[in-house]
């Protein structure tokens, strides 16, 4: 009885919605039609205390509409016992969260839900069992309407008219057409200077250097130049945009993105080669000539710097690593002016004997983040060489033998890694079914306005992701845990290769990614005065073979 009396206090609310897109010439749709269809159905059943809750100008895809939240609040404070609108689009065009408050936050809440028009009610499951596929047609039209207007960006585009934000540096819109890009006599030096920069061969970093020293700023928008050290900050990065855009020789650049989905939010970048490109469009900074030479001569810049090079192929690229921080190793080369002959026995050195390989980590960051782990090229090509002809040896002499040394080491890794597989997998299943719980509170959330739906889309984001990563991680662990099975044919494959290389006198990166998975380089260490360095060779399909000896 209380219940009762309790639930006839509550408010009736009527919920209306209006967006451009349902168009303002469509009398059906608008706000006054709603109000008055609203207000005749509640009163013929029975509802007088009614509230109107109107969003006007407020598209379906969003539900972060200020009517909307108050409707939502009020809910949540137990004001409102049923809503009304006149279809299921007024509520909302995306289906998932439409669904949500459908059929999880009325119900949760003892609200009733009814859509006029559509024959929805929740209260005796009237059309209810198709009220999913409505949302889903009311998403797809929004999706509809997304790519019409996207569409006509992109006719707009291809017509070479302007339709971005900021207009690139160098050039602003025109007055008299605001999708018509003209020179902006301030900065427009600047693009010039660096095209004539980089005609006379100057990299992207040194002509970065120069303009901070010349106290250029990298915008047209005045800023507090003392204080704001951004303001000259040139990057490389930025220098090689400049010199990669078309705009600056006249032509229109039609899009650099292709977004993923409607409200992915997430966007893949279209590789140069595919750009699609409307030529002269406006006035060019550049000539169209000193552009394309310009891009020749970016296409042929060597990665190492002309008189420090060295002809030395790296055969390891891709396989050689840090041992301490996992970064991969890069190959050096000694510089300009010494001899090339050794010192010691007067022979003519290779190009090999001028290579080393140092650490990426401490390459870019110094002894601070990891020591160097250097390499002699010369050292690591016979380290290798040496390993693989003595492995081939042994599996040649006697292949059972070697079987066995090999089967018998995986058998004890594998069990020893079995537990920790095991405890992963159980770490991994329990964090799933958290992240399942976690879905429904960021719904809650959502609907209570405490999320906004840009948060909300990120935070789902990426709780699908780490749920998708740990479901591929569960599948690894599976598959490393058949591993013992299959370690017979593992052996057997690994020496079948091996066995090849018997007579081998050189290496190749045939050779080389044949047999190995990846080298780690460890610390050069000083023991008792003398030089010691580890080298672990990974070898594919058997991992690391330690101190195998006839």
């Amino acid at each position: 009885m209380n219940r009762k009396n309790q639930s006839s206090q509550k408010i009736t609310a009527l919920y209306c919605r209006l967006s451009l897109e349902d168009g303002r010439e469509n009398e059906s749709m608008s706000i006054s039609n709603q109000k008055l269809m609203l207000k005749d159905y509640a009163e013929k059943n029975g509802m007088f205390q009614y509230e109107y809750y109107v969003d006007d100008g407020y598209t379906g895809r969003n539900f972060n509409r200020p009517s909307f939240q108050r409707m939502i609040a009020d809910i949540e404070a137990g004001k409102v016992g049923c809503v009304i609108t006149k279809d299921l689009s007024r509520l909302g065009r995306n289906y998932i969260e439409a669904g949500s408050y459908i059929e999880i936050f009325f119900p949760k809440h003892n609200v009733r839900y009814i859509a006029v028009t559509d024959g929805v009610d929740s209260l005796t499951r009237q059309e209810m069992d198709i009220t999913p596929f409505k949302n889903i047609l009311n998403d797809m039209y929004s999706r509809d309407i997304s790519k019409k207007v996207l569409a006509g960006r992109m006719t707009r585009s291809r017509q070479g008219k302007y339709g971005g934000g900021p207009t690139p540096l160098g050039l602003m819109r025109d007055p008299d057409d605001n999708g018509h890009l003209i020179l902006d006599p301030e900065t427009a030096p600047v693009i010039r200077k660096i095209y004539d920069l980089a005609l006379d061969g100057w990299g992207c970093m040194r002509i970065a250097k120069k303009l901070m020293e010349d106290r250029v700023p990298i915008t047209r928008v005045k800023g507090n130049t003392e204080c704001d050290i951004n303001y000259y900050a040139w990057g490389s990065a930025r220098i090689s945009h400049i010199l990669r855009n078309p705009f600056y020789k006249g032509a229109h650049l039609v899009c650099r993105t292709h977004q993923k989905g409607i409200r992915s939010n997430t966007y893949d970048i279209i590789p140069r080669e595919d750009w699609e490109v409307i030529e002269g469009c406006h006035e060019a900074i550049i000539p169209p000539e000193e552009w394309a030479q310009v891009q020749e001569i970016i296409d042929r810049r060597p990665t190492i710097m002309e008189g420090n090079s060295c002809p030395f192929y790296n055969l390891f690229h891709g396989i050689l690593y840090c041992a301490t921080c996992g970064k991969s190793m890069q190959v050096r080369y000694e510089k300009v002016g010494r001899t090339g002959k050794n010192r010691f026995t007067g022979e003519q050195r290779e190009p090999i004997d001028k290579a080393y390989y140092i650490c990426q980590t401490y390459n870019r960051l110094g002894k601070d983040a990891c020591t160097s782990h250097k390499i002699e090229a010369r050292d690591l090509y016979n380290l290798v060489l040496k390993d693989i002809q003595e492995l081939a040896a042994m599996a040649l002499k006697d292949a059972d033998a070697f079987y066995k040394r090999l089967s018998s080491r995986m058998e004890r890794r594998y069990m020893a890694d079995a537990s920790e597989t095991q405890k992963e997998c159980g770490r991994l299943e329990a964090r799933n079914q958290e992240i399942d719980s976690m879905f429904l509170s960021l719904y809650t959330d959502k609907a209570k306005g405490i999320l906004t739906e840009q948060r909300f889309m990120k935070l789902t984001s990426a709780l699908e992701q780490e749920q998708e990563a740990n479901q591929n991680r569960l599948q690894d662990l599976a598959l490393m845990m058949r591993r013992t099975d299959e370690q017979e044919s593992d052996v057997r494959t690994f020496i079948r290769e091996i066995r090849k290389y018997a007579a081998i006198q050189e290496l190749d990166e045939a050779v080389l990614n044949r047999l190995i998975s990846k080298i780690l380089v460890g610390e050069v260490q000083k023991i008792d005065g003398q030089k010691f360095q580890q080298v672990k060779i990974i070898y594919n399909f058997v991992g690391e073979i330690p101190e195998i000896t006839e």
